[in-house]
């Protein structure tokens, strides 16, 4: 573990349930004010050390989906038409 790229280090308290509360800049940053799931990677590094990874927000179905299409900024290339052999 490189302790250059860290800008502070924090400590969390896990209960005997293994619950944990982290740090509330953090969970603003990643969307995770509520909760939410993340990915906790063993480094091994000897020190017993996790890396915490957020999970990306999955759409259900396709209920806002009209809104992600129009935040997109590029559009799908036109595609050329033609007809088949069998024609």
């Amino acid at each position: 573990m490189n302790l250059y790229f860290m800008s502070e280090l924090t400590t969390v308290t896990v209960s005997r349930k293994g619950q944990a509360l982290l740090p509330l800049r953090w969970r603003k940053t990643f969307g995770l004010e509520s909760g939410g799931p993340c990915d906790a990677r063993e480094l091994n590094d000897g020190k017993g050390s996790l890396l915490l990874i957020p999970r990306p927000k999955k759409r259900r179905g396709a209920k806002g989906l009209l809104a992600h299409l129009r935040e997109q900024t590029v559009s799908f290339p036109r595609v050329q038409r033609h007809q088949l052999p069998s024609k």
